[in-house]
């Protein structure tokens, strides 16, 4: 690669997004959005465009089939795989993403959620302790296996993994057998640094079967959980613990919170009895509607009045819902702030049971195209709307819709608890135990925040996507190269050995998801069927405030 152009070299550009494309150079194009808002267009071409900054690909135009670019960290992160996801249209492939195999050790140095529902001794290491040291124990094949001598001292062993204990009402349940009676105990980092422990109680080996002893509910720093340790009897004894795992549990007689569902077409609400219908149906107690404003003021608001006066009869709650990924956009925030005005101005002018309950914001600005290469500048953007959306409510309730995954951005998260009375986590998976694992930390969340959190199933229709595994290699036809600082994909239609500078990847095979691992559109009678036991289980977090059910019909 050069920075001048070889005669029928392609030549990879960069240039102000207002700037008009040539239909072949749309082909290839890639919109970012840059910190301040404004966007940059990269696209291939066969000449240099006025005005653009560019660097030449020894390969011809048409031997380019799409590009992507990356943030530099991204780029670092891709090691020696890399996944590439996105849709294919008109026989073209897509990149909607890209990830790495180094990603995942980019964050080692963060703790996890102790998973819930799963073997836990397999992630653990065990240590002994005792000062007579008369105790052997391993951890193999998911199981411990534990042995005692006779002795007059305290013994026995240490359970640890680099988790924090959850927020919710749980309980260990083990699964043993054995000789002899064992303590159990639990311990945080400060009864680590003063050698104390909270009891559970004890595990009788001998019944041969499952024990459950339940969490304290207090005295214990759970973010800071430590181990959980098994002291052995002065006499000898053995135990194999065959399988250890921390099971949430709902407070006895509490009924799960209602269900929430979206009505995003006014049109929709505006037929009420077809919409309550279907809350009645379905045990929906919040309805998140759209509701226009028009010139900073709600539009028909005696319409929205009678709709909400109706579902107040019924004990329904109507929230507002406004989104889209531009309004993270520092130019857009006026207009959302407006909006929000418009709502509180509202409920001013009617009676209590006429008013809107809350507003919910729906902004997803990870969706703005090109965000990882501005993701930190377009993250405080989100801040700083939140904030200010906060203020316009005037003491409404104000939700954000977050997605699963950003369980990993606690930073973020922490930032918008002061903002938010709560979160509607788009926990969008089918397998139940993926639910309550995605679901899980943002509970854990509102649990540290004293906030509410609702967790979300999908069951409309989503498109299919393909997954392309490719490895590193010397030719490939993924390549790595840099425009300026921006680290850009560039996947060819051949393999092509790489010019210097340049990393390429090699495709070894793709894969079909056809979003049957993320909606129940297809057989929505089995997410009906599965809610009681996931409102079960999250109900054991007092911050639980319901199941959202998007596109039931």
């Amino acid at each position: 690669m050069t920075s001048s152009h070889a005669a029928g070299a392609a030549i990879l550009q960069s240039c102000p997004s207002a700037q008009q494309l040539q239909p072949e150079q749309g082909a290839h194009a890639s919109l970012v959005t840059q910190a301040d808002g404004t966007r940059m267009r990269l696209f291939v071409s066969a000449a240099e465009q006025p005005g653009c900054r560019g660097i030449s690909l020894p390969v011809p135009t048409d031997a380019i089939a799409a590009i992507h670019p990356v943030s530099p960290a991204a780029a670092s992160a891709l090691g020696d795989m890399v996944l590439l996801q996105g849709p294919e249209k008109e026989g073209r492939f897509l990149i909607g993403s890209a990830s790495g195999t180094a990603a995942a050790s980019s964050r080692r140095d963060a703790l996890s959620p102790m998973p819930l529902r799963e073997n836990l001794l397999p992630g653990m290491t065990v240590r002994g302790f005792g000062v007579e040291e008369r105790i052997r124990a391993q951890i193999s094949d998911g199981r411990l296996r534990l042995q005692c001598a006779p002795g007059s001292k305290p013994a026995g062993v240490m359970l640890s993994a680099p988790w924090t204990l959850t927020q919710a009402q749980a309980e260990l349940q083990l699964k043993a057998a054995g000789s002899g009676r064992y303590e159990v105990q639990v311990q945080d980092a400060a009864g680590a640094a003063g050698g104390s422990a909270l009891a559970l109680g004890h595990l009788e080996a001998e019944s041969r079967r499952e024990q459950r002893l339940a969490l304290p509910r207090a005295g214990i720093d759970r973010l800071r959980w430590r181990s959980f340790s098994i002291a052995c009897p002065m006499e000898k004894s053995e135990l194999l613990i065959e399988d250890m795992r921390l099971l949430p549990r709902a407070t006895p007689g509490a009924g799960a919170p209602g269900r929430s569902t979206w009505i995003w077409q006014p049109a929709d609400w505006h037929q009420p009895e077809r919409a309550f219908a279907h809350a009645e149906r379905h045990g929906i107690r919040t309805l998140f509607i759209s509701a226009p404003v028009k010139e900073g003021a709600v539009a028909e608001p005696a319409r929205l009045s009678a709709f909400i006066r109706d579902a107040s009869r019924r004990g329904i709650e109507v929230w507002s819902v406004d989104g889209d990924p531009h309004m993270v956009l520092p130019g857009e925030h006026a207009a959302s702030v407006r909006r929000v005005r418009a709502y509180a101005a509202y409920n001013r002018s009617v009676p209590p049971e006429a008013r809107l309950r809350g507003l919910q914001f729906d902004i997803e600005h990870y969706l703005v195209a090109g965000y990882e290469l501005s993701a930190p500048a377009l993250d405080r953007h989100y801040l700083a709307l939140a904030a200010a959306l906060h203020r316009a409510a005037a003491g409404l309730p104000l939700e954000f819709v977050v997605p699963f995954w950003w369980a990993d951005k606690t930073e973020l998260l922490k930032s918008l608890a002061p903002h938010a009375s709560g979160l509607t986590v788009m926990d969008y998976r089918t397998d139940p135990e993926q639910i309550l694992r995605f679901g899980a930390p943002f509970l854990d969340w509102a649990a540290s925040h004293n906030k509410r959190v609702r967790i979300a199933l999908e069951a409309g229709p989503v498109d299919a996507e393909w997954q392309r595994r490719y490895v590193k290699a010397a030719d490939g036809e993924l390549w790595l190269v840099r425009l300026d600082q921006t680290p850009v994909l560039v996947l060819l239609k051949q393999p092509q050995a790489a010019p210097a500078g340049v990393q390429a990847y090699r495709f070894v095979s793709d894969r079909l998801l056809d979003g049957s691992a993320t909606t129940f559109h297809r057989d929505p009678a089995r997410m009906l069927r599965l809610l009681p036991s996931l409102e079960a289980d999250f109900s054991a977090w007092p911050g639980f405030a319901g199941i959202a059910l998007h596109e039931l019909k």
